[in-house]
């Protein structure tokens, strides 16, 4: 440190205002009473508080005020003074900045703030003898389930009326902003699971945009991987990753041979769909089987889960050629096991249905003896995949930010 500089530091132009204490002129600063002193380096992290100071003891003197704040930093140069809940924190060279600590509240610069024990969200003011302790903030985390420590903790003094941007964990939405009251205490709010799709326009950044998303089912107790649609669609849509067919062939079976013959009176039931994502309901924890939104069909459109076929004689005893493939493999669902299969249309067979060891696969044929019918699920009903969880970072797991409309 040059001459000029230890003369920066060493006398001191200070006016100390706001204490009950006035010191004008020239005064001589003597370092050694103040042992917890850094010249030429600032502290490191958010200020709880600014102020333009009238010298390096009034800001000593304003830091002194609140309970709060442990030490300052002070630009000799700005009178920039800032007011830190911090010690012991990373520093950096500043020139012209003052580190100081303040480890007590003695001395007449306090005034009758002398030695308070205000709360730790409020600062002294001098009263004559007394003093009086006045809310200027909130200062803690608040006592709610799935907050989100991180924000509360970025700043230890949150102003009154001030508002946390994400004051919840990713994953979960606030039921209001949360705000500093001007009590000192923080706005009554809950930290509310993202349970579908149309929860996100509680979370601004995501209000209408599509794509993949963790959303919490409750009757799980778990978080399942679901895509949302653009907002003018409703639902929450499981993606499929394998094929899912559903078919009833546009074929009649020639009752003598069991051949299949081509028809051109396609009728009503009969058609070919595959399903790229299937819409899903995370409270029955259900598939909905006659939503296609995002399916491909030739000629009719055939429910998740079914299959039929026709045939033009009454006697005939050939197999079923209606077929359907479910496959929910990369999902982190698998239909359930107690699910079963009824009948639709006329002289409707449930057939053949297998499944996969893993649950994965579920492969089925039906149709019909006497005219069109098939088969169809009773409630296509679905669990947690034991073995597989999709990766955390395959969807988008919401972060809430503070509504500007709320409150």
């Amino acid at each position: 440190m040059g001459p000029k500089s230890k003369v920066i530091f060493k006398c001191l132009f200070l006016v100390v205002v706001g204490t009950g204490v006035q010191v004008e002129g020239n005064v001589c600063f003597k370092q050694e009473l103040y042992p917890n002193i850094q010249i030429g380096k600032k502290l490191s992290g958010e200020p709880m508080g600014f102020y333009q100071a009238g010298g390096l003891l009034d800001c000593y003197g304003q830091c002194g005020l609140y309970s709060l704040c442990q030490s300052i930093n002070y630009n000799v140069e700005t009178h920039q003074c800032e007011l830190l809940a911090l010690t012991n924190t990373t520093t950096e060279p500043v020139v012209n900045n003052i580190i100081m600590e303040v480890p007590n509240r003695h001395g007449q610069l306090f005034g009758s703030c002398e030695n308070h024990v205000c709360p730790q969200n409020t600062v002294c003011q001098t009263d004559g003898p007394r003093h009086t302790c006045v809310v200027v903030g909130c200062h803690r985390t608040p006592n709610r389930e799935n907050v989100n420590v991180t924000s509360f903790e970025a700043k230890s003094l949150w102003l009154l009326n001030e508002t946390v941007l994400y004051p919840c964990q990713a994953g979960y939405y606030p039921s209001s902003n949360a705000t500093c009251y001007t009590n000192g205490t923080w706005s009554p709010f809950l930290c509310q699971p993202f349970t579908g799709c149309r929860k996100r326009i509680f979370c601004v950044d995501f209000i209408g945009v599509e794509g993949e998303y963790w959303i919490f089912s409750r009757q799980m107790n778990s978080w399942i991987k679901a895509f949302c649609p653009p907002s003018e669609y409703n639902g929450d849509f499981i993606t499929l990753h394998d094929i899912n067919m559903f078919s009833t062939p546009i074929f009649f079976k020639d009752p003598q041979t069991c051949a299949q013959i081509p028809t051109d009176s396609k009728l009503p039931s009969m058609g070919y769909t595959e399903f790229q994502k299937i819409r899903f309901s995370s409270y029955k924890m259900m598939m909905d089987v006659d939503n296609f939104l995002y399916s491909n069909s030739t000629f009719h459109r055939q429910n998740f889960g079914s299959a039929g076929d026709c045939v033009n004689d009454t006697t005939s005893d050939c197999g079923l050629i209606g077929r359907f493939v479910i496959n929910t493999n990369g999902t982190g669902l698998r239909i359930k096991s107690s699910v079963t299969w009824e009948t639709w249309g006329v002289g409707g067979r449930v057939g053949n249905i297998t499944r996969s060891q893993d649950g994965h696969r579920i492969e089925g044929y039906c149709g019909s003896v006497v005219g069109c019918g098939g088969c169809q699920p009773r409630e296509l009903l679905t669990e947690l995949d034991p073995d597989y969880t999709p990766p955390l970072d395959s969807a988008t797991l919401v972060k809430c930010k503070a509504h500007p409309t709320s409150e």
